[in-house]
C-alpha cells in the first residue's frame, strides 16, 4: 500500500511520524520571510486521557518552530483536535512533536545544540533564519536539560587536572576539572580559590572511587584542597610549570647580572643571551650552541647560572626512581646554596620544603599538559562569542565544547 504524498513530506522532509501536511505556504514575517507548513495528526480522534473514540468537538492552531530551508525558519501550524468527552469533559488531543508547552520542536533543538557546538549563536541564527535571542533560548534551554544528566555520563576518574582560566576581564577566574585520560572537561567552577576546588569535589565525589593522582601547578588553593578532601599524596606538580618557575628564577639572575655591566654592554646583553639561556640545551641547534661556547666567554657568570639551572631540569628529564630523584635534588640544593646566586638560594629552600610533593612527580610521570590545551580551547571559545556575561551559561557552553554534556558514555568509560 504506497503512502500518501500528504504523508511522505511529513515523514521524510519533516522527519515527523503520524502527520499529514495538509499545505505549504510562504509567509512575510514583518521583514522576513517564513514557511509555514499546515498539517494533523493522521492518529484516530479520542480522549487523550481514557481513549474513547470520539468525534471532534472543535480545533484549535499551534505555532511551533521546527526547521529551517535554505536560510528560511519553517513554522509548523499544527491543528490540534479536541473531543468532549462525557467522562473527561473537553480535552485537546496530545502531541509529541514539541516538548510540553515550548515554541520550539525537539529536532530543532538538537538542531540547535549541534550547530553550536562549533558555531557562535550569531552565526546559527543567520544560518537556520531565526533571531539570536530565540537561538540563545534554545540553546540554554537543551542545554541545561542535558545538564540534569551530566553525570550519568562521566565516567570514573583515575587522573584529574585542575587548573584556572580567566573568563572575564579585571581578573575573574574560574577553576576546571580535568579528565586527564580522555582530555575532557569534567566540569567547572567559578573562583579559583579553595573553596571552589572543594565545591567541585564534593560534587563529583562518587567518580573517584579508582583516582591515582591530581596534576596542578603550583597554586596554593589547589593544594590545600587537594590536601584536604584526599591527602598530599595525590598531588603531582606539573613538570613544565616547574619549569617555567625556575625560569623566571633565572631571569632574575640574568637582570641582576646584567645590571651590572657597563652600558655599552647592557644591551648586547639581553639581546644575546635573553632568550638562549633559557633554552633547554636539548633543544638548541648548531647556532645556538656556538652562541652558548660565545657566552662562556663573553660572561662566564651568567653561563655558570645557565649550567646550574640546566643540572635542575636535567633531573626531570631522566627516568629514575624517587629515591634516587631525592638524592639528587638534594645534591643541587647544596650546590645552589654554595653558588653565589641569591636567588638560586631562595629555590634551593622552596624545593627542600616540597621536596615530598615534587617526588611525585617521579612515580607517575603525568603531566597538566591536556588541561593546558583545554584550557586554550576555552579561550577560543569566549573570542567566539566575545565573551559571556552569565556564568553559568558559560559553564554549560565549555562542557558542551569539550566537556562530556553531549558525550555518551562508551565501554571504554
Amino acid at each position: 500500500m504506497s503512502v500518501p504524498l500528504e504523508e511522505q513530506v511529513s515523514q521524510v522532509l519533516l522527519n515527523l511520524q503520524g502527520y499529514s501536511v495538509e499545505g505549504i505556504e510562504k509567509v512575510l514575517y514583518g521583514i522576513q520571510e517564513q514557511i509555514h507548513v499546515h498539517l494533523h495528526s493522521t492518529k484516530p480522534t479520542m480522549c487523550p486521557n481514557c481513549h474513547q473514540l470520539l468525534p471532534i468537538y472543535d480545533t484549535r492552531q499551534r505555532y511551533i518552530y521546527h526547521a529551517s530551508i535554505l536560510g528560511k525558519p519553517v513554522i509548523l501550524v499544527l491543528k490540534l483536535r479536541r473531543t468532549n468527552c462525557p467522562r473527561c469533559g473537553v480535552k485537546t488531543e496530545r502531541q509529541d512533536i514539541a516538548e510540553g508547552k515550548k515554541r520550539h520542536s525537539k529536532l530543532l533543538e538538537r538542531t540547535i545544540l549541534d550547530y553550536t557546538v562549533n558555531l557562535d549563536n550569531k552565526s546559527t541564527a543567520k544560518l537556520l533564519g531565526y533571531s539570536v535571542s530565540s537561538v540563545y533560548r534554545i540553546d540554554r534551554d537543551g542545554l541545561e536539560k542535558l545538564d540534569k544528566d551530566l553525570a550519568e555520563r562521566i565516567p570514573s576518574l583515575g587522573i584529574i587536572g585542575l587548573d584556572e582560566v580567566s573568563y572575564e576581564r579585571n581578573h575573574h577566574y574560574a577553576t576546571v576539572m580535568t579528565n586527564q585520560d580522555e582530555a575532557r572537561i569534567v566540569d567547572i567552577q567559578i573562583g579559583k580559590s579553595k573553596e571552589s576546588a572543594l565545591t567541585l569535589f564534593r560534587k563529583h565525589n562518587n567518580k573517584f572511587t579508582w583516582l591515582n593522582c591530581v596534576t596542578m601547578d603550583f597554586s596554593q588553593s589547589y593544594i590545600s584542597a587537594v590536601s584536604e578532601y584526599f591527602s598530599s599524596a595525590y598531588i603531582v606538580f606539573d613538570k613544565f610549570h616547574f619549569s617555567q618557575y625556575v625560569n623566571r628564577v633565572m631571569e632574575k639572575i640574568r637582570r641582576d647580572i646584567q645590571r651590572e655591566l657597563p652600558d655599552d654592554l647592557k644591551y648586547k646583553s639581553k639581546k644575546h643571551s635573553r632568550w638562549l639561556v633559557l633554552r633547554r640545551e636539548c633543544n638548541m641547534n648548531q647556532g645556538h650552541k656556538a652562541r652558548l661556547e660565545q657566552l662562556k666567554e663573553d660572561n662566564a657568570e651568567l653561563f655558570e647560572a645557565y649550567l646550574i639551572k640546566e643540572e635542575l631540569l636535567s633531573i626531570f628529564d631522566v627516568d629514575i626512581d624517587t629515591t634516587s630523584a631525592e638524592v639528587s635534588l638534594h645534591n643541587w640544593c647544596r650546590m645552589a646554596l654554595n653558588s653565589a646566586f641569591k636567588p638560586f638560594h631562595r629555590l634551593a629552600k622552596s624545593i627542600h620544603n616540597r621536596m615530598h610533593l615534587l617526588l611525585h612527580w617521579f612515580r607517575t610521570h603525568v603531566t597538566n599538559a591536556r588541561a593546558e590545551a583545554l584550557n586554550n580551547v576555552i579561550k577560543s571559545l569566549l573570542k567566539r562569542a566575545y565573551g559571556y556575561k552569565d556564568f553559568e551559561y558559560f559553564r554549560l557552553k565549555v562542557l558542551q565544547r569539550c566537556g562530556y554534556l553531549m558525550k555518551q558514555l562508551t565501554h571504554q568509560c
